[in-house]
């Protein structure tokens, strides 16, 4: 029998650090049209020991308790000019579609927020040196409470990667997952447009191995419930058997290579495997269930619903939360894509920041303000399209 274990398939993008092996050895298969699923570094026998006795130590969920997590995400999207600007309709289905995964495996997922930055750099280049950290450190949203999720064009022919649990503290701003803008449902990237990368990446979030991990050799994925597997499976192989222990290979698992259209299942021992993570690594995660319902009595609950019917004219909400500490969001809806300025200035009317200037389509919008830099007292945001100027004040807490 496979000894379980927690350590998560971290999917690492190649400039990145990781927290146990100095230079991990990437497995970058591409698929046959030349994508690469995601990236996943070796793990090392000694990491998966120290992973372990952790686990082994640590106390874990009540026997007969129900597993009910709901993870708040922060969206961001990442522009080059108008390239990969995916409207909130795509962001909408991506959740759906995350929360048709993983909804048996006791997990469930909120849109707390959305914000567009144009940035051709972090667009084109995030595995460049320092970039995706430079990216993180400015966008990242309390990662500790929430599931940060970037999209932009990765470059390498990758579709993603996030990190493992344990390789970072929790709050750490590089904790998260990026993944190509085309891969959300209705993208461009087909075979892999329905969600399924994000839905396999969050996997790696929650500390799943992909199920070919350690190939035909034990304890290969240490989930005793997905077949052994050689090597990645590509496209929806039915029948497909690499393995000389009993059962086929789970080409219809999440955490496999095929086609979004093939992903169908979580097992249960991935399903538990991922509970007990969270559990050890990611406890913080547990705090923030109830702020997510609270959210729909904040003043955000003024603007449309999420991928509701368009406004009939411009509505800012101003900040959530107001007072701040760390980081607010400045969330607003458009009747009609326009042209949008959005500018801090103090109370003496000096312009701080400018925060947005560009080009929004129609619908819900969130804008993230972040502390750095800002002394504590009062500030006006205001919100410019067209003839159109709506000013709210946003105080930053002592």
């Amino acid at each position: 029998m496979r000894r379980l274990f927690l350590a998560a398939a971290l999917v690492l993008a190649p400039a990145a650090a990781h927290a146990f092996a100095k230079s991990p050895t990437l497995d970058l298969t591409p698929g046959p049209n030349g994508l690469v699923r995601c990236a996943a570094p070796r793990v090392s026998a000694d990491e998966a020991i120290s992973v372990q006795d952790r686990l082994d130590h640590a106390h874990g969920r009540a026997s007969g308790t129900t597993f009910r997590l709901t993870i708040p995400i922060a969206f961001h999207v990442i522009t080059c000019g108008g390239q990969g600007n995916v409207p909130q309709s795509q962001i909408d289905a991506q959740v759906r579609a995350l929360n048709d995964a993983y909804r048996q495996a006791g997990f469930s997922f909120t849109l707390a927020s959305v914000d567009r930055t144009d940035n051709c750099q972090w667009f084109s280049n995030v595995t460049g040196p320092g970039v995706e950290k430079k990216m993180k450190q400015a966008l990242a949203i309390d990662p500790a409470h929430r599931l940060n999720v970037y999209t932009a064009d990765l470059g390498h022919n990758l579709l993603g990667w996030a990190y493992y649990p344990q390789s970072l503290p929790e709050g750490d701003a590089l904790h998260g997952v990026v993944i190509h803008y085309a891969t959300l449902p209705g993208g461009t990237l087909a075979p892999y447009n329905l969600g399924g990368t994000l839905q396999h990446e969050t996997g790696h979030y929650l500390g799943l191995y992909h199920t070919f991990q350690g190939g035909c050799t034990a304890p290969g994925d240490y989930c005793d419930d997905t077949p052994f597997e050689a090597g990645p499976a590509f496209g929806c192989p039915e029948g497909r058997n690499t393995c000389a222990q009993p059962g086929d290979d789970p080409i219809h698992d999440y955490m496999d290579y095929t086609d979004d259209a093939c992903y169908t299942l979580f097992t249960t021992q991935q399903a538990l495997r991922m509970q007990d993570i969270v559990t050890v690594y990611r406890p913080s995660l547990f705090t923030t269930t109830a702020a997510a319902m609270a959210a729909a009595s904040s003043p955000f609950a003024t603007l449309p619903a999420t991928g509701a019917a368009r406004p009939g004219a411009v509505a800012f909400a101003g900040a959530w939360p107001n007072p701040f500490a760390d980081e607010t969001m400045l969330r607003f809806a458009l009747p009609k894509a326009a042209h949008v300025t959005l500018e801090l200035s103090d109370v003496a009317g000096r312009r701080v920041a400018v925060l947005l200037d560009g080009e929004l389509t129609a619908g819900e919008q969130s804008v993230a303000l972040h502390a750095d830099g800002l002394r504590p007292g009062m500030y006006f945001a205001a919100l410019r399209t067209g003839s159109t100027v709506i000013s709210r004040a946003v105080v930053l807490a002592p």
